[in-house]
């Protein structure tokens, strides 16, 4: 995770009552088939194909926090939509020919698993759709402000801020309820869910001696919380019965120290199982004789691969293998910190970043220290990446396509609004969301390849 403010980071969180961003800001549909980017950025032109839509559809447009959204998600090879006064509709992806229609008045919130459709009525009721368009099951549990609605395993998890619920996925039964309220110190909860077989893990943000996030640990059963751990930057990962952690260290952080530390915490308890140091010798040289600065301290994994950023060099460490004072298994110069920041995202061995200045990507090559970047940037307001293809929507409503391996752009396509929301790929179908139009482009084989 990029290490920004936490009160850049709840701010975002909160006014999302609506997260992702792309990446930045709505409840973000959950999809089957997943970006390995979905980026909003707020803030040259160059001569390439131009593609036309297969088809295209009008969509629902809501305006919430004073921000018009839409909601789609693409699976199965079809497109499932909000349309009109708010109908749930699906269409065949290939042709644009509209299958069904379920609902009104729906809100714009949906989720895909196996099959079902989950989301969001006006009344506040959670509804599950088959992908024939069946009505399985409606929830009246009143949650009009939901932000994301999760499925996993049994279980469809709502969060609405200092709000959690937790559904049976066969029935939609409720089978708990917590609220957290601000007069306990609770002043937001993050949308995002950790479930093991019998422990369920959410972060909120809390006020103290100073504002934090921690983590709740809840019964999967019956939702009694089990323990909470204050403190805490960022969740890296969760393994068996045990979940990592970084600290946060604000207001404690000695910066003539240079290490990252990481905690692995026991699910079931919340005891502290195990406690590493990554630490390094800052480089110093006559442009920084103090040798700090970058993007110092942050992490991230990738299967057994440890990523820390470490001032002006990024380290690789063999996370499954850990001893103190172990050396990293690579290193590389980072890019130009002031002019790019990590995306804390490896794809086909590239370490991702992104320009600052005019929101173009940058690609880090791990075999050897290569640096990349698209062509493109100033007016880059949505970028996304499937497979070996990067999109890029402009804010003068163009979205550019390009190929990852080579960085060569393949086509563009007119969407008319630079008012982008995050891109849907299915198969071999991308779907362009600009200005409430939804507009399905047929992609070539080189940009289909994962």
């Amino acid at each position: 995770m990029k290490r920004v403010s936490i009160h850049k980071i709840i701010a975002t969180a909160a006014a999302s009552a609506l997260l992702g961003t792309g990446l930045l800001g709505n409840a973000v549909p959950t999809l089957a088939e997943q970006p390995v980017l979905s980026r909003s950025s707020a803030i040259g032109v160059e001569t390439i194909t131009q593609a036309k839509p297969a088809w295209s559809i009008p969509l629902a447009t809501f305006s919430e926090s004073g921000w018009p959204r839409t909601a789609a998600i693409a699976e199965e090879g079809r497109v499932f939509a909000l349309i009109g006064s708010g109908q749930l509709a699906a269409y065949d992806g290939t042709s644009g020919k509209r299958l069904w229609t379920f609902g009104h008045s729906l809100k714009p919130l949906l989720t895909y698993d196996q099959g079902m459709i989950y989301g969001l009525a006006a009344d506040g009721s959670i509804y599950a759709v088959t992908s024939g368009g069946t009505r399985k099951w409606a929830s009246a549990i009143g949650a009009k402000r939901a932000e994301r609605i999760t499925v996993t395993g049994d279980t469809v998890y709502v969060m609405q801020n200092l709000v959690f619920y937790a559904l049976e996925k066969a029935t939609g039964k409720l089978r708990w309820k917590v609220v957290k309220k601000a007069e306990e110190y609770y002043l937001a909860g993050y949308p995002e869910v950790w479930e093991t077989p019998d422990v369920v893990l959410r972060k909120y943000y809390v006020d103290g001696v100073h504002s934090s996030s921690q983590i709740n640990a809840f019964d999967k059963k019956t939702g009694k919380m089990l323990w909470w751990s204050p403190d805490i930057y960022d969740v890296l990962d969760r393994r068996e019965n045990l979940v990592y952690v970084t600290p946060d260290l604000f207001m404690r952080d000695d910066l003539s120290i240079s290490y990252v530390s990481i905690y692995a915490l026991d699910v079931k308890t919340g005891k502290i199982m195990q406690q590493r140091e990554y630490k390094w010798k800052p480089q110093v040289t006559s442009q920084n004789p103090s040798g700090l600065g970058g993007n110092r301290g942050t992490a991230f994994i990738d299967g057994d691969a440890l990523y820390i950023f470490q001032d002006d060099i990024v380290a690789q460490y063999d996370f499954a293998a850990y001893k103190p004072d172990n050396q990293p298994v690579k290193r590389w110069n980072a890019p130009d910190p002031n002019q790019y920041f990590p995306l804390y995202k490896l794809h086909e061995g590239r370490l991702l970043y992104q320009n600052q200045h005019d929101n173009s990507i940058g690609m880090m090559k791990t075999a050897n220290g290569g640096f990349l970047r698209t062509t493109y940037g100033v007016n880059v307001v949505q970028t996304d990446l499937y497979g070996n293809g990067l999109y890029l929507g402009l804010a003068d409503g163009t979205l550019k396509a390009y190929d990852y391996t080579t960085t060569k752009p393949v086509f563009s396509i007119r969407a008319g609004d630079g008012n982008f929301e995050p891109t849907l790929k299915s198969g071999s179908m991308l779907y362009v969301r600009s200005g409430g139009m939804l507009l399905a482009v047929k992609l070539p084989a080189s940009l289909t390849k994962n």
